[in-house]
């Protein structure tokens, strides 16, 4: 007789949209989106387990806060659409650079 194995858990997330808030425009609301796991998994920033990540629908960047400056700072890469951010990093969107208009 074979012995059972046991399979992993199957992973499952919910993508909510962020609800309006006066603090950001519309469009800035438009792309993020909230993912709700039925297991922890690791921030793609930090590594931080948590079961609610929120991300963005196009490239976007993480920041952190430095707390001995009380300034901003971002990651240097850029995460892929829907890749899972904890909630300690604000993001923004990496959108292409321009080139110069001659």
């Amino acid at each position: 007789m074979k012995k059972k194995t046991k399979s992993p858990p199957i992973l499952c997330v919910q993508i909510c949209e962020a609800k309006e808030n006066k603090m950001f425009s519309e469009e800035q609301r438009a792309g993020v989106r909230f993912l709700r796991y039925n297991q922890h998994v690791p921030c793609a920033a930090c590594g931080k387990k948590a079961r609610i990540h929120w991300t963005m629908l196009y490239q976007f960047k993480a920041g952190d806060m430095n707390r001995n400056h009380f300034e901003l700072q971002f990651y240097p890469q850029s995460f892929a659409p829907l890749t899972p951010v904890c909630g300690d990093h604000p993001l923004v969107p990496d959108w292409p650079k321009k080139g110069k208009n001659k």
